[in-house]
């Protein structure tokens, strides 16, 4: 006995693990046979963008296979994913097993120089064989269940176990899926867990680029800041480099509106109100309307400090030419007096 559970009953599945990451550079122009190749086509084709298997393989850890798959979102979105069959996964072991397969994603991850300090690693555990029906499967296995997508070994307090098994979505009388932040739990006595797993993938992409654009107009910001303190600001080019960032801003801005719409309206117009629902439960549980939200208010924060600071300067360089005028027009009157008083002289 392991807590409450019974670890003699069998208690078997598939753990899915993938970390997606951003590639520095286009893949779009690198050479790799197309997903369908090696897997049936997206679930999502107008969803998401064209895919690349890029490779695959199998490994051991922890002395069980591994199939492995690397492919990207062109052009720069990189997925690292894993399989494995667990015998039992009420087994405390099953949490290093995970750790274990998700270091050997990483380190996979690391070949395409992405980012370190923004990735998003997930992982699915799906169950196709459950005596008793599915009420009595989530009775009897509801906290280990909430334990495995929690990431927690310990036993949760059954108020924290009915709030994790509470995000769910049910379709037919023998499936489940349970939502969390870490990872997610599937039961579906017909195995269809693809279509799941691909719409976890797109939300956790949706997510890197969120976190990704907003520590990158974090640093816009700041440097727009200290470029306006700043005492070695040029009158003559300021101007100009701030419409010009200006018109990037509003560019992101676009950029970002569009493909979350795109995503979100193509994901409703599938037709398909299961893969509708757990996108939005997916949705809300990575908290992306927030982190939409929040992008948008900097972005009007820095298209306000910049057409301040665009005004600004312009008001600057009228004003810097203004005295430029005049004093051009103090030099040509010296200049005059200097002329007349020699005229004066020599006739004199």
């Amino acid at each position: 006995m392991i807590g409450q559970f019974d670890i003699s009953i069998p208690f078997t599945g598939k753990i899915v693990t993938f970390i997606v990451g951003q590639n520095p550079i286009d893949l779009e122009s690198s050479q790799g046979p197309e997903s369908k190749s090696v897997r049936r086509a997206p679930n999502y084709p107008d969803v998401i963008p064209r895919q690349k298997v890029i490779r695959t393989w199998t490994g051991k850890i922890d002395e069980k296979e591994v199939q492995f798959l690397i492919k990207a979102y062109l052009p720069n979105t990189i997925i690292v994913e894993a399989t494995a069959l667990v015998e039992n996964f009420l087994l405390p072991s099953v949490f290093e097993f995970k750790k274990n397969i998700l270091s050997s994603c990483r380190t996979a991850l690391e070949e395409f120089r992405c980012n370190a300090e923004f990735d998003e690693e997930y992982t699915v555990f799906c169950v196709s064989s459950f005596a008793g029906g599915r009420e009595n499967f989530i009775s009897a296995y509801g906290g280990a269940i909430a334990g495995l997508v929690k990431n927690e070994k310990s036993p949760l307090d059954p108020d924290e176990v009915k709030a994790t098994l509470s995000t769910n979505l049910k379709y037919g009388v023998d499936d489940l899926a349970v939502v969390d932040w870490d990872g997610a739990f599937l039961m579906d006595a017909k195995e269809d867990f693809e279509p799941n797993i691909e719409l976890f993938e797109i939300t956790n992409v949706q997510l890197l680029k969120s976190r990704i654009l907003d520590d990158e107009l974090d640093d816009r910001l700041k440097k727009t800041l200290s470029f306006l303190s700043g005492k070695n600001r040029s009158i003559l080019f300021g101007s100009s480099l701030l419409r010009r960032s200006l018109r990037e801003i509003i560019g992101i801005r676009t950029q970002s509106i569009l493909e979350s719409a795109s995503i979100e309206q193509n994901i409703k117009l599938i037709g398909d109100w299961y893969s509708a629902k757990l996108y939005q439960l997916t949705s809300r549980k990575f908290h992306l309307e927030d982190w939409g939200k929040n992008i948008n208010e900097k972005l009007d924060i820095l298209e306000d400090v910049y057409v301040m600071a665009s005004e600004n300067f312009s008001i600057s360089f009228r004003t810097t030419l203004e005295f430029i005028l005049i004093g051009g027009w103090f030099v040509l009157l010296i200049g005059w007096f200097v002329l007349l008083y020699f005229d004066l002289t020599k006739g004199g």
